[in-house]
C-alpha cells in the first residue's frame, strides 16, 4: 500500500494550490486506507499499534490536504489520543462493555477508536468487528471521514488481535453513518445510546432553529450540545470536550442555566489549548442527569473576603465603533488599540461624538481581549482628565466608588499581580474578560 506509506513523510508541506488538488489528495488517502484495512498483503504480515492509520497520520494528512478555512467551516479538528483516551476513561464508570456508545460528530473516529481499544476481542476479525458494530455508533456529514473511521477501526482490530483474514471495512459498523446528528433520521440512534463521546465543532454559526438561551452568531458546540441533551435518554451520560467559552462566557450563562434546568450536572478539567493548529482553549466534562440539584462546571471556591466589586463599579465600554453613528455630544474617546498598557495617567487625545454614556475620570480601563497564554490577563491603564470619556466596548471600565486616583493606583497593582493572573486562569480560559469575572476578583493588595 504505497499510498499510505507515502503519506507518512513530509506531512506538513505548503497548502495545496487548489481545492481540487486537496480533495484528490485526501480522497486517494481514504481509498488506500480502505484497501489497506481490507486485506493483509505479503509485505504486511503483522499490523501493530504504530501503523500509520493508528498513530496520527490520518489527521496530519487531513490538515495537509484540506485548507484551514474548510476545516473551520466543518469544525473538523479531531480529538487526538490524549483527549480521546481521557474521555473514554471518564465515561467508563457509567457504562459496561455491552453499552452502545455514540459519537455524534465522529470525524475520522479518534473517540470511537479509543472506545474500541477497551472492548473485548472475539476469536476472528469478522466476529470482533460484528461485536464492535453492535456497540459503536457515529455520525458525520462527510462520507469520506466515515469510510476512514471504519478503515481505522478495522486496523485497530487487526493490531489488537493479530487477525489476517480479509474483510470489507465499509460493510461493517452499520451504526456509523454519513449523516448529521441534527437530522431527523438520527433521532433513533440518539434515543438508543447508552453513552456519548463528544467533540463538537467549536466555530460560530447561525442556527436555523430557535433557542431560548441565545440567537444570532452562536458557538456551534452550544447548538450541538443543546440538541444532544434534548435527544438522548435521561440516563445517558455525555463525556465531552468543549470550548471554554461555554463554561465561563457571560453570553452562555442562559445556555448553562438551560442545561441545569434539564437536570444536568458535572465537574470539569481544563485541557488548555485544543491542539497546535486550533487556537481554542477547551475543557473536558462528563454531563449526567441527577435527581439532586448539583452545580454545573463549578469554579473553585474563593476564600471569603472582599472582592473588587465592593470598591469599584465595573462596566463594559458603550461605544461600538463600527456600528454606532457619530452623533450626540463630543467627548474624549479611548479604544483598546490606542490606550497604552499599564499607564498610571493617560489623558485621551482622540475625540468623537457619541449619544451614550461617557465615564468620568479617574477610572481604570481594562482590555477585554485576554488569553491564558498572555503574560498578564488583565492589562489596564489609569485614565485621567477633566471631562467625561467615551469608551470602546473592547474595554472594561472600573470606576472607584470613592472616585479617587489612589483607588485607581491600588487597582492597577492588583491587576498586575500574579494572584490576579492565577485567579483569572482558574476562573476562565476563554478569550474575553467578563464583568462578572473582574467583579469577583479577590481584593488584596500585593504587598499586604
Amino acid at each position: 500500500m504505497g499510498g499510505i506509506g507515502a503519506m507518512t513523510s513530509s506531512l506538513e508541506p505548503a497548502a495545496p494550490e487548489t481545492s481540487e488538488t486537496s480533495a484528490a489528495i485526501f480522497d486517494s488517502f481514504v481509498r488506500d486506507a480502505v484497501i489497506t484495512a481490507a486485506a493483509i498483503t505479503e509485505d504486511q504480515s503483522v499490523v501493530t499499534p504504530t501503523h500509520p492509520l493508528l498513530n496520527g497520520v490520518p489527521y496530519a494528512v487531513f490538515r495537509r490536504s484540506i485548507g484551514i478555512d474548510t476545516r473551520r467551516e466543518l469544525g473538523a479538528f479531531f480529538s487526538g489520543d490524549v483527549i480521546a483516551k481521557g474521555l473514554v476513561q471518564a465515561l467508563a464508570p457509567y457504562i459496561d462493555d455491552n453499552a452502545l456508545v455514540l459519537d455524534p460528530t465522529c470525524g475520522i473516529g479518534d473517540l470511537l477508536l479509543a472506545r474500541a481499544a477497551v472492548l473485548p476481542l472475539a476469536t476472528t476479525l469478522t466476529g470482533t468487528l460484528s461485536a464492535w458494530g453492535d456497540r459503536l455508533a457515529g455520525f458525520d456529514i462527510r462520507p469520506d471521514l466515515i469510510d476512514l473511521c471504519k478503515a481505522r477501526l478495522c486496523m485497530l482490530a487487526r493490531a489488537r488481535g493479530g487477525f489476517v483474514d480479509d474483510i470489507d471495512p465499509l460493510k461493517m459498523f452499520p451504526h456509523i453513518v454519513a449523516r448529521s446528528m441534527l437530522a431527523e433520521d438520527s433521532a433513533d440512534l440518539l434515543s438508543r445510546a447508552d453513552g456519548i463521546l463528544f467533540n463538537p465543532p467549536f466555530g460560530k454559526t447561525t442556527s436555523d432553529r430557535e433557542h431560548d438561551w441565545g440567537s444570532g452568531q452562536i458557538n456551534a458546540a452550544a447548538i450541538f450540545l443543546d440538541h444532544l441533551t434534548t435527544s438522548v435518554p435521561a440516563g445517558t451520560p455525555i463525556a465531552a470536550v468543549l470550548p471554554e467559552v461555554l463554561r465561563c462566557g457571560s453570553r452562555y450563562a442562559r445556555f448553562r442555566s438551560a442545561l441545569v434546568a434539564r437536570g444536568y450536572a458535572g465537574d470539569f478539567q481544563r485541557q488548555g489549548r485544543f491542539d497546535s493548529w486550533t487556537d481554542v482553549d477547551v475543557f473536558t466534562t462528563v454531563l449526567a442527569r441527577s435527581a439532586d440539584v448539583k452545580p454545573l462546571w463549578p469554579a473553585e471556591a474563593v476564600t471569603a473576603g472582599s472582592v473588587l466589586d465592593d470598591f469599584y463599579e465595573v462596566r463594559v465600554g458603550t461605544v461600538v465603533p463600527h456600528r454606532d453613528i457619530e452623533a450626540g455630544p463630543e467627548a474624549a474617546y479611548i479604544c483598546a488599540k490606542t490606550t497604552p498598557k499599564w499607564s498610571e495617567g493617560f489623558t485621551p487625545l482622540t475625540r468623537r461624538r457619541h449619544p451614550g454614556r461617557a465615564f468620568t475620570p479617574p477610572f481604570v480601563a481594562i482590555r477585554r481581549t485576554s488569553s491564558p497564554s498572555d503574560k498578564s490577563r488583565a492589562v489596564a491603564s489609569i485614565i485621567v482628565g477633566d471631562t467625561p470619556v467615551a469608551v470602546e466596548n473592547h474595554l472594561l471600565v472600573a470606576t472607584p466608588r470613592d472616585h479617587s486616583l489612589a483607588a485607581c493606583q491600588a487597582l492597577l497593582k492588583v491587576l498586575r499581580s500574579s494572584q490576579t493572573n492565577d485567579r483569572l486562569n482558574d476562573l476562565m480560559r476563554c478569550r474575553h474578560l467578563t464583568t462578572g469575572a473582574v467583579k469577583a476578583l479577590p481584593w488584596s493588595l500585593p504587598d499586604e
